[in-house]
């Protein structure tokens, strides 16, 4: 028996943390923490532990697929790859030449391995604005707000210093889930004497252990950070000389802070007055302060960018930022590519990128990004499209192109480890969408069958990121901190007829005449980022461990902000010009104007669990075992008062939809709160009727993505505040009993 150990990186989940693949006769029996990498230090959660299982399913796609039957039907004939990729390639090559290439979208997942993402650099040099990524609801708006604010961002995941930092905010985020190195470092700060004030509607581990927790309701956050810069503002909290420094707006924003106070927040809220001002006062007195902002803020729809760049202001007027201990203003790589360059951002035409969906109504996806892309190449190095991930097509738009055909049909779609029917807002609108036969052609890469996948016309088997090589400036293409860059080869070749995301877009353009753009390997288009550097693949990947270059700094000759102005803009130039609020203004969605008197609830879906990372959480093993069922976080008192029990199966309905899942009754949410799972059981059949139950389980059927309910500066919808109702279920009319079950489908 040959056994080898092999020093790779997880992907996991954007943690990057470094592992150890012990294999035997080239089959990996074992993955442990590596000790010997500089930032996860032997750390390992289960995802990285058990990430052999799902490596390993029965249930993994093996095979090219055609369908052979109806889409749903779930019948699939096996075909070769070189006959998938001519006959999507003529496809495409025929709608494009009938539609324009516009007419040809791709919509992908979070991060799955180091070419993640890439789709997009296909889609932009073949002249395609609709690359959609999931930018509106993980860190674009937060990082957007930032960019706005401070001409970059993000700075949300800044790390605290130990000794240093002497207060910390979480808000909407929890990072001994999502971050555990972060989370890790929070720690050690508090042990030195740092201050922790947690802001979440559940009462995390975070929010255990802080010296403040503020239970605020879903949504409401703008309102919050803005009567946090009413007490900061009006008790003259503030760094005088940082303002007036650094900043134009304030007195703009002092305007607009005042109609904030406490009292009136509090109402909105439903956070004590008392708690309000202790925690404001103790964020802008315990400097150095660091604010940690998660997805729990971009997924609250009208407010996401504008709550964000409340926070961002609370921040800057602290004079917390580019500070030892606070939040650091990272920067691109001066030397590297990355980011926009990366995908090829450039080669998009200006006719074209005018076409994107959404653009005309959400102004940051458009021409508004312009101005904003101008400024920050100032201050970073003549470089331009570096936030340009975070300005996709907007997914909502996408469905309804598709089914309505306006501004234009959309008829062919490439979906990436994603599976948007299960994990989009409103399913019933991406479920017509995916049934339309306004879509000629739909193409699913995934590792496994999803909802999505059994509407394709075409699954093609992915590689897993056991298999791939990664690459990475911080989190893949997208450099942050400077000159910085890691990488390693697969640890196992891929199998059976597995292939990653870089050969899947290499091969389509070779097709479709844009060979020159793709070399024969990943490993050769990455030796092209780090080439400027004096660096290649080969010998980045030996050293196993990352190389960090020049840190990145702003223009040095004024020490300019990336914004129009050249300062921090608290009345933000970008959102005046584009005709939207400039400051900061808390806005609740649509449907609680209407609807919040029937449906006197409010839900909230998804927080992360470490056990799973979207996906294909629901493949895994361990993660079956912990979670076997849907699950609703419901409040005893309102339990008892609707006559629920533990484990009772629950009605939850929105002005959208219903589902049902199973009540676990906890007093970590207030009683007018309920926390929902998204889901889809993995077991059962994937042909119609059945569908997996996804219909009667998953709380995207219950989510909205209305356009007058998303963030109008850039699209976000909300997952986190929707009015809704509950009662008690009976589990044989619409939930999943135990006996129901079946085996994988192959």
């Amino acid at each position: 028996m040959h056994t080898e150990e092999k020093r790779v990186v997880c992907c996991g989940c954007s943690q990057q943390c470094g592992i150890v693949v012990h294999l035997n006769d080239g089959r990996i029996t074992n993955i442990s923490g590596d000790k010997e990498h500089p930032s996860s230090q032997g750390f390992i959660c289960i995802k990285g532990a058990e990430a052999a299982e799902l490596h390993y399913s029965p249930a993994r796609v093996h095979w090219p697929l055609k369908r052979a039957g109806q889409r749903g039907e779930d019948r699939w004939q096996r075909i070769e790859w070189d006959q998938a990729l001519d006959e999507i390639a003529g496809k495409v090559r025929e709608l494009s030449g009938q539609y324009g290439p516009e007419t040809v979208a791709m919509t992908f997942g979070t991060f799955h391995g180091a070419d993640w993402g890439l789709g997009e650099r296909f889609l932009n040099l073949f002249d395609s604005p609709n690359s959609v990524g999931q930018d509106k609801i993980c860190l674009g708006p937060i990082t957007i707000a930032e960019a706005l604010t401070y001409g970059f961002g993000p700075t949300a995941y800044s790390y605290p210093v130990p000794g240093t930092t002497k207060c910390i905010a979480i808000w909407g985020m929890r990072p001994s889930a999502s971050a555990p190195l972060l989370w890790s470092q929070m720690v050690a700060a508090r042990r030195a004497g740092a201050k922790l004030i947690v802001i979440d509607p559940l009462r995390t581990l975070e929010a255990r252990q802080a010296d403040l927790w503020l239970q605020l309701k879903p949504g409401s956050d703008c309102a919050l950070a803005l009567g946090w810069l009413n007490v900061i503002i009006g008790e003259e909290l503030y760094d005088r000389e940082f303002v007036k420094r650094n900043t134009i707006g304030f007195e703009d924003l002092a305007a607009r802070a005042a109609q904030y106070n406490p009292s009136r927040v509090s109402e909105i809220t439903g956070v004590p007055e008392h708690l309000i001002v202790e925690s404001a006062r103790m964020f802008a007195r315990e400097a150095p302060a660091l604010m940690s902002d998660g997805n729990g803020l971009c997924q609250i729809g009208r407010s996401s960018v504008q709550g964000a760049r409340a926070l961002a202001s609370v921040v800057a007027i602290t004079g917390n930022i580019d500070r030892p201990g606070a939040n650091r203003m990272g920067g691109p790589p001066s030397k590297i590519i990355a980011n926009g360059e990366a995908i090829a951002a450039g080669a998009l035409s200006a006719e074209q990128r005018n076409k994107r969906l959404g653009a005309e109504r959400f102004p940051v996806l458009g021409k508004a990004y312009g101005m904003l892309d101008e400024a920050m190449a100032r201050a970073w190095y003549g470089q331009r499209n570096l936030l340009s991930w975070t300005v996709s097509a907007h997914e909502a738009s996408l469905w309804d192109a598709i089914i309505t055909r306006k501004p234009y049909p959309v008829t062919a779609l490439f979906v990436q480890q994603h599976n948007p029917l299960g994990a989009s807002a409103n399913a019933k609108a991406v479920g017509e969408a995916l049934r339309s036969s306004n879509l000629e052609l739909l193409v699913v890469h995934d590792l496994f069958k999803s909802p999505t996948a059994q509407m394709a016309d075409y699954i093609l088997p992915a590689s897993h990121w056991l298999e791939k090589p990664f690459f990475s400036t911080v989190y893949a293409y997208l450099g942050f901190a400077g000159d910085y860059a890691a990488a390693n080869h697969a640890a196992i070749p891929a199998e059976f007829e597995h292939r990653n995301d870089y050969e899947l877009w290499r091969d389509l353009s070779r097709r479709l005449g844009g060979a020159e753009h793709w070399p024969n390997t990943a490993e050769e288009f990455w030796d092209r980022f780090l080439s400027p550097a004096g660096l290649n693949f080969e010998d980045l990947a030996q050293q196993h461990r990352p190389w960090f270059g020049t840190p990145a700094a702003r223009a040095e000759s004024e020490r300019i902000f990336g914004t129009p102005s050249g300062k921090i803009e608290l009345k933000s130039r970008v959102l005046e010009a584009a005709g939207i609020d400039p400051l900061p203004e808390h806005e609740p969605t649509e449907l609680f104007r209407r609807f919040s008197r029937e449906y006197p609830m409010v839900l909230t879906t998804g927080g992360r669990m470490i056990e799973g990372f979207h996906e294909h959480s629901q493949q895994m093993p361990a993660f079956r075992k912990k979670y076997p069922h849907p699950i609703a976080q419901i409040n005893p008192q309102t339990a008892a008062r609707l006559g629920i029990a533990e484990n009772d199966w629950v009605r939850i309905e929105t002005p959208i939809g219903e589902v049902t899942q199973r009540a676990r009754l906890t007093e970590i949410l207030g009683p007018d709160v309920v926390q929902a799972d998204r889901w889809w059981y993995p077991e059962l059949s994937g042909a119609a009727p059945v569908f997996y139950r996804f219909w009667e389980t998953n709380i995207n059927v219950c989510t909205n993505n209305d356009p007058a309910d998303c963030d109008p500066i850039m699209g976000a919808w909300p997952l986190r505040a929707m009015p809704c109702r509950i009662a008690r279920a009976h589990q044989q009319a619409s939930a999943v009993a135990d006996d129901d079950r079946v085996a994988p489908q192959s």
